[in-house]
């Protein structure tokens, strides 16, 4: 009598423990999340470095909305779909710790590939004789 009971035992914790990573319906997905996310960062980043600095007349709200509505419509997404997914990761903690730690890797590597030039490399550059 004792060994059925648990052999179910096992098969129950053998299919609660299974490390689901699929998020219910209606949630994007981690990697749907993490590309959204990414495209949002990097939206961001350009605006506050490039585009509002150079053009002080832009309405800094109605910029970055425009580009997150374009950054939606690339991803096949709404703004309540992603709000409702952000939700969801900041409700599961580990989840949105596995997302942020994959968008720092994929930063990290970003860096490596495109290194900033310093003043002393663009001036090394175009004088090779020059020494510091």
């Amino acid at each position: 009598m004792r060994n059925p009971f648990f052999f179910l035992l096992f098969i129950g914790l053998l299919f609660s423990c299974s490390g689901k990573k699929k998020a219910p319906g209606g949630i994007l997905s981690q990697k749907e999340m993490e590309s959204v996310l990414w495209d949002l960062f990097r939206a961001d980043e350009f605006l506050t470095g490039y585009v509002l600095p150079k053009d002080t007349a832009l309405d800094k709200r109605i910029e970055t909305v425009s580009y997150y509505e374009e950054i939606f419509k690339i991803h096949n997404t709404s703004k309540s779909i992603f709000q409702k997914s952000f939700s969801y990761y900041q409700s599961h903690p580990r989840l949105m710790k596995e997302i942020l730690d994959s968008l720092s890797a994929k930063g990290s590597v970003k860096e490596l590939e495109f290194p900033v030039l310093t003043d002393s490399v663009l001036i090394r550059k175009k004088n090779p004789v020059f020494v510091q």
